[in-house]
């Protein structure tokens, strides 16, 4: 059985990708947290383990997320 992740394949499968994780990760935090001040403690949590850009990143695809779903609602 072949490897399909990024280290050991030239072209990895999907689940193997971080653009496969950034977005798992988006829909997970939307599921998981109810509330803003939820989110909020989840964003400062990723800013000390990861930086300000992950967390930037995270935090802007979530309202992007947040906007999509608002949209579907009305």
């Amino acid at each position: 059985m072949t490897c399909h992740c990024i280290d050991c394949s030239e072209t990895p499968a999907l689940t193997y990708t971080e653009r496969h994780r950034h977005e798992t990760e988006v829909r997970e935090v939307m599921r998981r947290f109810g509330t803003k001040e939820q989110i909020k403690a989840y964003l400062e949590g990723i800013e000390k383990k990861r930086g300000f850009a992950a967390m930037h990143r995270l935090r802007m695809d979530l309202l992007r997320e947040w906007e999509k779903r608002k949209g579907k609602a009305e």
